[in-house]
């Protein structure tokens, strides 16, 4: 068996690149491992945050722009009418949104709520009782509308 013969300069050489291959993985290994131990300590030490909650806190039929109707106001069938939904806020910290559920003579909507206020919604009444809820609460509202189409004058 015959052996290759290696002199100091080949082992030299060898040998610096054997070692240059080690600290290149390990420089890798340790970049890699400071960066996840950074992003673990970030995540771990994020605060919990705190949220206002938005509530309903009404419903009600009011004209297009908003404003009230009145009590025994007659309805007109060329004026147009909205849905106005209230919010109030609960707990401190930063508004998380929230989506409130309603329901239009029976038909289910949602609405979008970033903070606290009120959002009208755009409706057309129907001919009869119209009945507007916040589903799961208590908060309704009704608004009779009666159509006079049918009508002839008798002389």
């Amino acid at each position: 068996m015959i052996l290759p013969v290696t002199t100091p300069k080949n082992r030299k050489a060898s040998g610096s690149m054997t070692n240059h291959k080690l600290n290149f993985t390990f420089m890798k290994y340790k970049s890699f491992s400071i960066i996840i131990v950074f992003i673990i300590v970030l995540s771990s030490c994020s605060k919990d945050e705190e949220f206002k909650t938005i509530a309903p806190a009404s419903i009600a039929f009011v004209h297009e722009d908003g404003s009230a109707l009145l009590q025994g106001e007659c309805i007109n069938p060329n004026t147009n009418y909205a849905l106005l939904v209230k919010t109030n806020s609960e707990g401190s910290g930063i508004f998380k949104a929230t989506t409130i559920e309603y329901t239009l003579n029976g038909v289910p909507f949602i609405m979008s709520f970033m903070s606290d206020g009120e959002q009208l919604n755009p409706i057309k009444l129907v001919d009869g009782q119209n009945k507007a809820q916040i589903v799961g609460t208590p908060y309704k509202a009704y608004l009779s509308f009666n159509t006079h189409d049918n009508f002839e004058i008798v002389d």
